[in-house]
């Protein structure tokens, strides 16, 4: 059941305030609490999160989002602003991130080339976020960086009894690699290979390689323990 409209704007109005960026004092405010258990919710999803003012600062990017962009991800960070690396992105994505704010306009961008192509969701959210501009804050993910995490591999291998090799051929799988390739990639014979993977669908109850990947891509996303200091805001 759904919370009653005037708890919910409640807690957006509570949500606003604390997040409006004031400066490190503003960790021992009343509302503290609820900013700390936004953040940790962001970054328990597995795709790069970026929670964005109205003003243009980054609020909050979570630990995947830090983690993906590296020095050839076609998006940096500077001082607290989220940018193109290629200055020729740039105009896209500042049109993108403005009309969110100002319009409330949803979009969809692809930046990068190549391999280092990625695929942008751009939402406007109801509240600015900011003490100093009226608008929309705004929330932008990340694509996935690949179909399957290796922790959802893991945790499905370990939920269904599978062995070692038959993990490793399950992830390959994932990864998009045809039997000869995954041989290939273990030193074993492709008839090895197949062996596995019929394995993997008896313990599984697929009837195929294609409903047996479906199965572990719709795995809700798991993060790991291991994480790198979020953005401090």
């Amino acid at each position: 059941m759904s919370a009653p409209e005037p708890i919910m704007n409640t807690a957006l109005i509570a949500l606003e305030s604390e997040l409006a960026y004031r400066g490190p004092e503003r960790r021992g405010a009343e509302n503290a609490g609820l900013v700390r258990l936004m953040a940790c919710v962001l970054d328990e999803v597995d795709y790069g999160l970026m929670l964005i003012s109205a003003d243009g600062l980054v609020v909050h990017a979570n630990h995947a989002a830090l983690r993906e962009m590296g020095s050839h991800h076609p998006l940096e960070l500077r001082s607290r602003r989220l940018r193109a690396r290629d200055p020729q992105e740039q105009p896209a994505l500042a049109d993108a991130l403005e009309a969110a704010r100002r319009r409330g306009a949803r979009c969809l961008l692809n930046l990068g080339g190549a391999e280092a192509r990625v695929g942008l969701s751009i939402v406007p959210l109801p509240l600015a976020l900011s003490n100093h501009t009226s608008g929309n804050a705004v929330l932008l993910t990340l694509q996935r960086a690949q179909l399957v995490e290796k922790l959802s591999v893991g945790a499905f291998a370990r939920a269904r009894g599978l062995s070692q090799r038959e993990e490793e051929v399950l992830t390959a799988l994932c990864e998009g690699l045809r039997p000869t390739q995954i041989a290939e990639r273990m030193g074993v014979a492709v008839a090895t290979v197949r062996s596995h993977v019929h394995n993997l669908k008896e313990k599984t109850h697929c009837h195929s390689m294609v409903e047996l990947v479906k199965q572990v891509a719709l795995l809700p996303p798991l993060v790991t323990a291991l994480k790198s200091p979020g953005l401090q805001s």
